[in-house]
């Protein structure tokens, strides 16, 4: 099944109505119908199906093949549905339907913390004309916040760097990342965040892939880049171990759906293709 997603060009609440489509949230996770939980890459996380509960939040995000889409936050889980950890039906979604659901957790979270002007303290009003909300005391526009973050695999030789970190709940290595800090660029920042993780020196950095990510905000902007010096050194409060492996004995890796796989693979084929 083909999926057209159009964003709505405002922040407005979406009308309630049977031909609409909702996603449910209850908080950081996501609510779905007992049928979706055993095949998340076939079968839609959104319904036409009205819950009997006052919304906290509701938005309409666009229309998907045409017909409209709203985001809607919950107190508690309606009769017939079941919720999910975002990042595990994330990581078994196709890539429309994680564009969209990407899109909606990331609107979601913005519009549940930002409520007053953070110049005066005016709460904040849609409007009809942007993407955003608006003062209506000082006119400040407070727009869906984006944190830009870089990731990169460091190849050397016939070796990828990769990394265990104190976050993962599994064995899964995964590449070096950060967020980027005030006034740098991006290959500067990728260069630092890798220093300072692993103690290694890298050249050479090509931009390959990005991806937004809604845990809570990033735009991950991927890319590959070659060891330069150093000896690994890791940073025991972000890394539980790093290490260079062979592309022909690689440990547990990310999900195909995300940016690091991604540039795992590249890197591999790269690797082969010399």
């Amino acid at each position: 099944m083909t999926i057209e997603f159009i964003y709505h060009p405002a922040i407005v609440p979406g009308e309630d109505s049977p031909q609409t489509l909702s996603l449910y949230f209850l908080g950081e996770r996501l609510l779905l119908k007992p049928e979706v939980m055993d095949n998340a890459e076939h079968i839609l996380p959104w319904t036409t199906d009205s819950v009997n509960q006052d919304p906290r939040l509701e938005l309409l995000l666009g229309s998907v093949n045409g017909v409209p889409l709203r985001v809607v936050g919950l107190a508690d889980i309606p009769p017939g549905f079941k919720d999910v950890a975002l990042r595990d039906y994330l990581l078994a979604a196709s890539d429309d339907i994680f564009r969209v659901v990407n899109a909606a957790a990331q609107l979601r979270y913005w519009r549940s913390t930002q409520n007053f002007c953070s110049r005066c303290g005016t709460l904040l009003k849609p409007i009809i004309n942007d993407r955003a909300l608006m003062c209506p005391s000082c006119s400040y526009r407070s727009y869906p916040k984006i944190s830009p973050c870089v990731i990169g695999v460091v190849r050397k030789g016939r070796t990828l760097l990769l990394a265990h970190s104190n976050r993962h709940r599994t064995a899964m290595y995964s590449c070096l990342a950060g967020f980027i800090e005030a006034g740098e660029t991006a290959e500067e920042a990728l260069a630092r965040e890798i220093f300072e993780e692993a103690g290694i020196r890298i050249k050479n950095p090509r931009y390959l892939v990005s991806q937004a990510w809604p845990f809570p905000h990033q735009l991950m902007l991927g890319y590959l880049c070659d060891y330069d010096s150093g000896e690994l050194n890791i940073d025991t409060t972000e890394l539980e171990s790093a290490d260079w492996f062979d592309i022909d004995n690689l440990p547990q890796l990310p999900a195909p759906q995300t940016v690091a796989r991604k540039l795992i693979e590249a890197a591999v084929e790269q690797v082969r293709n010399e």
